[in-house]
This record gives structure tokens, C-alpha cells and sequence, in this order.
């Protein structure tokens, strides 16, 4: 076998010197990092059986070195040889690689908080009562008082599903892992399931005993409708994620898991994960107020100076826009004054020595292009109200009214406004 791993690491060198292309290059690079971990992993093995006097073993014929051997290798996944070789902590190479891929999920005390997030009050108010107030409270949750452990939140993409999630990960002092489908699916047969049985683990054997909270985006991707003509690896994902779904409620005292998921596309869901959920909750379109407190929002500077009734304009304008329509009709508005200062010919200095476009020539103006002027001295004007309204002519509302009739024929079979 080292023979083989060191004429492998040959060949690959010789490539290296030659191949040019980028992808080819990383690729080449994985493969001689993955034979020098298995040449180190199978030296200290050898190591370890020739100092094992008392034992009369041919270190090449041990079971313990079976996982490097070709004819055992055959049929195995490189991850699952490997897996095979127990370190010297006791864990093996593959659940090391599967937890660390877990704590990569691990979202830190974000800055999003329920104040942020414009509107959506009944959603809030709903995630406060299922997740915050049972974590901070646990012992009002008691006999048959028992708090929603596993929630969807469904709706349109772009109305704030995900910064719900993340203002619960700001508002809470336990773990929270953001998880998305790419997270848990693997090439690798029978790794995804290993992958979401040890996410389950992971948030229920952590060592402060705290409650945990577990995000899963996009949940249609893995939990679509089962049918006779999927493959059986997808079948086996899903009854591995409804098997921990249940497990949720099996969880006791502190070490209480919640499952928080978002989807784009409920009426995709499997009817076994739809039932799972024991709270659904429609995220919808911002209303009037939450579209002005948006558009607020990104305004961060300040620099839009409009009356009541501009703001009510605009909010009528822009009605049937996601928060992320608001978001892209408030970028659009911001890059005006740029454009204009890209076709602007004649400059003013302004008494504190900065340039601003000028549409024709005036007495003691300059002229020049964008380009010609220092840098740091060229100042563009302030946001106004046209620019908003012009931006929104030119930025349509991606939620059609068809998927908004979708959304509510499913609230009314199975969830609830938000």
C-alpha cells in the first residue's frame, strides 16, 4: 500500500508541473493532500503493530490496516476507510470530519434582533412564545404545558424568514446551527443520513446543558413528496430526518432541542413532515406600515428628508414587494446620484473644498470629467424622493398574485398567519 501511495504522490507531481488550468490544479492539490494524510494515518498504524512484540502479526495482513488494503477499499467510500482508522483521541477520522462540518454551522450571537425585523408582530410574537420563553422560563413548562419544539415558517422568498431566524439566534444564550440542504446531502452513500443523525447528537450531548436551537433552510429540498420512483438513498434520508424530528420531543430538561424551519415552497412538502410541525406559520408580504418601516430600514444614512405623505406614496408604490424587492428598489435609488456624477461635465467646489456635478456651467465652475478630480474630494448629492420613485419603475415585485393565492388556499388547510 505505501508503495502505491508513494508511486500515486509521483504521478501527481508530475502533473502538477504541468497542468495550468485552476480547477484541475485544486483538484490535483486534494489528491495529494488526501495520500499524505493516509500515508501518515497508515505509518503511525505499522508503528503501533511492530511495537506489539507479543503479538505474532504481519502488520500488512492485520485487520487493523484492512481499511487501506485495495481489495477491501473496493466498494467503500474513501470517507468510510478512513472512518475505519480510530485516531488517537478515540474518534475517527470520519465522525471528526462529520462534527466538524456540524460546528461549522454554529452561528455566533448575531446583531439581528426582533426589532429589526419590520412587521411580522404575530410571528414574533409566536417564536417568543415557543422558543425564548421556554428557554428563558424552562420551568413554566411544565406537565401539559410543554413548548412548540419543531416550527415551519413558510412563505414567499424574500419576506424575512431566515433574519426571523437569525433575531431568535440574537435573542437567545443558547447554540444555534443555521443549517442548509447542502450541509446535510452528500455524495457519499448513506453520509447524509449519518450527517443529520449526528446534528441531532451534537445539539443534544453538548456539555453546558443548555437548550439548542437547530435552523434548517430550504427544508423542501429534502422532504419533497415521497413517491415509488425516487431513489432509495432519498427515501432513506427522509425517514432518517422524520425518525429525529420525533426524537425532538423525547429531549427533556436541558437539554431541550428545537427544530426551526424555513421553505419557500410548502405544498411540496411531504404530508409526514407537514403533520411533524407542530406550529406553521406563513410569513407574508410586509404590509403598508412594515413597507415604509423597510424602506426606513435601508435608508441607514439618513439622507431621505420626505413628509408623511411622501412616505405613504411611496408605500402605495411599492405595494405587493417582498423585503427583498424593498431592498433592491433601495440599492437602485443609491446608485443615481452615481450615475451622475459618471455623465457629469462642469463641477462646483463647495466652501468646504469638495466637488459636486453642476448640470451646466456656472460662474467659477470647472470642467472635467469624474475621472480628472481627486478622489477624495468628489461628493455626491443626497437621495431623493424621485429617485426612489424612479428606481421602483424599474424594480418589479418578483411574488406574483398566483403564488400569493397558493400560499393562502395552504394557511387555510394547515398553518396559521404570522
Amino acid at each position: 500500500m505505501l508503495k502505491n501511495i508513494e508511486k500515486g504522490s509521483s504521478l501527481i507531481a508530475e502533473i502538477d508541473r504541468y497542468e495550468t488550468d485552476p480547477i484541475c490544479v485544486a483538484a490535483v492539490q486534494a489528491l495529494k493532500t488526501t495520500l499524505l494524510n493516509h500515508k501518515e494515518i497508515l505509518m503511525r498504524k505499522l508503528d503501533r503493530l511492530n511495537q506489539q512484540s507479543s503479538m505474532d502479526v504481519n502488520p500488512i495482513e492485520s485487520d487493523e490496516l484492512r481499511p487501506f488494503l485495495c481489495e477491501d477499499v473496493a466498494g467503500k467510500t474513501p470517507s468510510e476507510s478512513a472512518g475505519d482508522v480510530v485516531m488517537e483521541t478515540g474518534e475517527s477520522q470520519i465522525d471528526r470530519d462529520r462534527r466538524l462540518s456540524i460546528e461549522q454551522t454554529i452561528v455566533k450571537k448575531g446583531e439581528v434582533s426582533f426589532d429589526e425585523v419590520a412587521g411580522l408582530d404575530e410571528a414574533k410574537q409566536t417564536l417568543k412564545e415557543a422558543i425564548i420563553v421556554p428557554i428563558q422560563f424552562p420551568h413554566l413548562f411544565t406537565g401539559g404545558r410543554k413548548p412548540w419544539k419543531r416550527i415551519l415558517l413558510y412563505g414567499p422568498p424574500g419576506t424575512g424568514k431566515t433574519r426571523l431566524a437569525r433575531a431568535v439566534a440574537t435573542e437567545i444564550r443558547s447554540c444555534f446551527y443555521s443549517v442548509s440542504s447542502a450541509d446535510l446531502l452528500s455524495s457519499w452513500f448513506g453520509e447524509s443520513e449519518k450527517l443529520i443523525k449526528a446534528l441531532f447528537a451534537h445539539a443534544t450531548g453538548r456539555p453546558d446543558d443548555h437548550s439548542s436551537v437547530i435552523f434548517i433552510d430550504e427544508i423542501d429540498s429534502i422532504c419533497r413528496q415521497r413517491n415509488s420512483r425516487e431513489e432509495e438513498s432519498t427515501r432513506r434520508i427522509k425517514t432518517e430526518l422524520l425518525k429525529q424530528m420525533e426524537g425532538v420531543d423525547s429531549h427533556q430538561g436541558g437539554d431541550t432541542v428545537f427544530l426551526l424551519c424555513a421553505t419557500n415552497c410548502p405544498w411540496e412538502l411531504d404530508s409526514a413532515f407537514i403533520r411533524r410541525f407542530q406550529k406553521r406559520i406563513y410569513v407574508s408580504l410586509p404590509n403598508r406600515e412594515a413597507r415604509i418601516q423597510l424602506l426606513k430600514i435601508h435608508d441607514k444614512n439618513n439622507e431621505l428628508n420626505l413628509t408623511e405623505k411622501q412616505w405613504n406614496q411611496l408605500a402605495d408604490l411599492t405595494d405587493g414587494y417582498s423585503g427583498s424587492d424593498l431592498a433592491n428598489v433601495m440599492m437602485q435609488a443609491f446608485f443615481s446620484p452615481i450615475r451622475e456624477l459618471q455623465a457629469s461635465n462642469y463641477w462646483q467646489m463647495t466652501l468646504d473644498g469638495y466637488f459636486i456635478p453642476v448640470d451646466q456651467p456656472l460662474e467659477g465652475s470647472l470642467k472635467a470629467n469624474l475621472l480628472e478630480l481627486p478622489r477624495d474630494k468628489v461628493r455626491s448629492r443626497s437621495l431623493s424622493f424621485s429617485d426612489v420613485t424612479e428606481a421602483i419603475q424599474h424594480t418589479g415585485k418578483t411574488v406574483s398574485s398566483e403564488d400569493i393565492l397558493r400560499f393562502n388556499e395552504f394557511t387555510d388547510k394547515f398553518g396559521v398567519n404570522g
